[in-house]
């Protein structure tokens, strides 16, 4: 954006209102936001302007994403995929303020380079051998079934790095695992032959670069039904359609999408204790991708093509210039 000559700023918004005051002498009233609480901390500091959500991963299998109020209240709403807007039009009807936005994360991920050499060294990988990639959802914090902790059924695999997500970071060096700087899993994607995680965007981040994926079947997911939400009192979706969604048979449908009749599932799943198997299987198409993978990647990002940040800065734009939400394919 400063590039093309826009005046912004990247701002940190404290938890405590005191320590925003410099910041709330300069905000503006539109702001751009991808995480809700920072939205909270400003509103509790007197701020009440306007602000546009930009989504900040491509798994559409997590319940509160368009749960909460503050998703239908945003000025503009970017949908990342596809996907991301049937869920809306299913659990807000009369929501107009989205637009199709991709993720901004993808131009990066498509345009840089790595020295695979270089990294395989640096790691101890080997560079002949297929590399596999274990990078989990959060979660690890609260429940020792969840996120990095499964890495421990990867313990006997070869050429295996770890990278968790960023809220289990602290659990890294339990098992071993790489925090990357700038907590930026973009070179470990490129890096990585086949790709191990569970319900994390990073199934459909590898997807777009046609790297084998592998989902891993688990009781339960961090952020998926059927876990019982601690926020209380701020959903925009009734009890009757969450007790519905709890009926769902999970043990026949794991990757099902919360609120809509469809299934995140990319062709190539495992229970932990198959996960071998599921790896080989995997190195007989190294390269290649299957009919489903290719349909979620497409499903879940809006054309990955290294210019939505360019595409969402001119809707933004055009809605500051003319105050009209127009769509740029």
């Amino acid at each position: 954006m400063k590039n093309s000559g826009w005046n912004v700023e990247l701002d940190k918004v404290h938890k405590h209102s005191f320590r925003n005051r410099k910041l709330m002498k300069s905000i503006s009233n539109l702001i751009v936001i991808a995480y809700d609480q920072p939205l909270y901390r400003l509103q509790n500091s007197g701020w009440n302007g306007e602000y546009i959500y930009i989504e900040h991963g491509l798994s559409p299998m997590k319940y509160y994403t368009y749960k909460y109020n503050f998703f239908h209240k945003s000025t503009i709403l970017f949908y990342p995929g596809e996907v991301f807007k049937r869920k809306m039009e299913v659990i807000n009807p009369n929501f107009e303020n989205g637009l199709l936005g991709g993720y901004p994360k993808i131009d990066e991920l498509l345009t840089m380079e790595i020295d695979k050499s270089k990294m395989c060294e640096k790691y101890g990988l080997d560079s002949l051998k297929p590399i596999i990639l274990f990078s989990p959802s959060w979660g690890g914090k609260r429940n020792i079934n969840a996120g990095i902790h499964n890495a421990k059924h990867l313990k006997n695999i070869d050429n295996l790095i770890i990278v968790p997500h960023s809220a289990d970071y602290r659990l890294a060096k339990k098992y071993g695992a790489v925090v990357p700087k700038d907590s930026n899993i973009n070179q470990f994607l490129h890096l990585a032959d086949i790709v191990i995680s569970d319900a994390s965007s990073v199934l459909a981040e590898a997807s777009i670069l046609k790297k084998q994926v592998i989902q891993m079947i688990l009781p339960s997911y961090p952020g998926c039904f059927p876990e019982i939400d601690r926020r209380k009192n701020d959903s925009w979706i009734s009890d009757e359609i969450i007790a519905e969604e709890m009926k769902t048979n999970r043990e026949q449908r794991p990757f099902k999408i919360p609120y809509l009749n469809e299934d995140w599932d990319f062709g190539n799943s495992s229970v932990p204790q198959e996960i071998d198997s599921a790896i080989e299987k995997s190195k007989k198409t190294i390269g290649q991708i299957n009919e489903k993978q290719n349909y979620w990647a497409e499903q879940s990002c809006y054309k990955p093509d290294g210019k939505t940040s360019h595409r969402i800065m001119k809707m933004i734009e055009h809605f500051i210039n003319t105050g009209e939400r127009k769509q740029v394919a």
